[in-house]
């Protein structure tokens, strides 16, 4: 053989410093390829954000919507009112581009409402009797007794 190579039916010609040339341009092709492959990966990274703080969002709002079926303002008042709450701030946070804030009072949301469920179904079968009402009663007021404004 005379130096010269075939690739792909392709002869190349050996000069002086070719072999550095293509190592060279293969590893510059090599890291083009692994920038590209991260940016890519960070662009994800950026997308992710919002995209699992909508998904809880939405998973605390079924969650949601199952606790009020099942009488949660009856049973599991205060878990029930818990999560509205929570899933209220979490949307907000959501509005101003706090996407692990929002997650995390989504996460919490959801949490309380699967507990409103759970009380509410278990006290809902063991409690024949309805819920005592609050009933708050006032006097009447009479004219004689408001105020006179000087």
């Amino acid at each position: 053989m005379d130096g010269n190579q075939t690739a792909e039916g392709l002869t190349l010609f050996r000069t002086h410093g070719t072999d550095r040339r293509v190592a060279r341009a293969a590893c510059l092709t090599a890291v083009a390829k692994c920038a590209f492959a991260l940016a890519a990966f960070g662009f994800s990274l950026c997308a992710c954000g919002p995209v699992t703080a909508t998904t809880v969002i939405d998973d605390a709002e079924v969650a949601l919507l199952r606790a009020h079926a099942a009488e949660g303002e009856k049973y599991a008042l205060y878990e029930t009112t818990l999560a509205d709450l929570y899933l209220q701030k979490a949307k907000e946070e959501q509005g101003h581009a706090r996407y692990a804030d929002a997650r995390e009072l989504a996460d919490n949301a959801l949490r309380q409402a699967q507990i409103a469920t759970r009380k509410a179904a278990e006290r809902r079968t063991s409690d024949t009797t309805p819920a005592p009402r609050a009933t708050i009663q006032h006097e009447p007021v009479t004219p004689a007794d408001k105020p006179v404004k000087p």
